[in-house]
């Protein structure tokens, strides 16, 4: 086992043109499909079935764990080098960390239900499409990023099922438009973000390489330049979300959930 290019960034692998990366699909990513997928459903089981004061406990701990997290990669990735600019906590994911804390410590009211509606039509599939068309590929799979990366996407899915499984959030078309509109409001200042430092946080300044986003821009953004880019991103994410309305409504009827 090379421990090399464990804590090495994308940028020193870029550097130093290290070939050590793996392919969409392949049995080592497929693994980490399956075993996420099974860790959901026996730990949003167990979530289920516990009494009321350890499924709060339990949520408390994975959004204090998922912050935590992130907070010590940041550091890591620092000490060895990289640009902080580059890591921000800008991403669709990384917004899930505030979610999970607003669910996890409100006790009620209309503020954790906005945080679970959000779980359903903005994490959930965000952290679902992050780990399809994951964009860290450059990184060996025996690397700190590829692990972090797969866990930390990984822990958002864990988290939503719980919440779900539990009827602790019934998605609803109100919540669907409510979560779209706030998503559209962050995206304003991180696409301003991104002109200035020459980034692409959100995936709105420029298509990631392998996923659906890539077809977005050949249809709307070779058209119409970047306008169309955004036009059609913001249609691919309404009718993502309309499709997740209308796969929790059947999931409702069909298991009275």
């Amino acid at each position: 086992m090379n421990t090399q290019y464990f804590f090495m960034h994308k940028d020193q692998l870029e550097a130093m043109g290290a070939d050590v990366g793996f392919d969409l699909y392949c049995a080592g990513h497929l693994v980490w499909l399956c075993a996420i997928a099974a860790a959901g459903t026996v730990i949003s089981g167990a979530y289920k079935k516990a009494g009321k004061r350890s499924r709060e406990k339990t949520a408390g701990i994975f959004a204090v764990t998922i912050l935590v997290s992130e907070i010590i990669k940041d550091i890591i990735l620092v000490a060895n080098g990289a640009s902080i600019i580059d890591y921000m906590p800008l991403h669709l994911c990384s917004f899930a960390i505030i979610c999970m804390m607003t669910h996890a410590f409100c006790r009620g009211g209309r503020v954790k239900e906005a945080a679970g509606q959000m779980m359903a039509y903005a994490f959930f599939p965000g952290a679902t499409a992050a780990l399809l068309f994951c964009n860290w590929t450059l990184h060996p799979f025996f690397s700190f990023m590829n692990i972090f990366s797969f866990l930390f996407h990984g822990w958002i899915i864990f988290y939503f099922l719980m919440i779900y499984r539990a009827k602790e959030v019934i998605p609803s078309y109100r919540g669907m438009w409510q979560t779209a509109l706030a998503v559209a409001v962050a995206a304003v200042p991180v696409y301003i973000f991104n002109l200035i430092f020459d980034t692409n946080y959100l995936f709105i300044n420029e298509a990631s390489e392998g996923s659906p986003l890539v077809a977005v821009w050949n249809i709307f953004g070779e058209r119409f330049g970047q306008g169309g880019y955004l036009f059609g991103v913001a249609l691919l994410v309404i009718a993502v979300f309309h499709g997740l309305f209308l796969v929790y409504t059947l999931l409702r009827r069909c298991y009275k959930h």
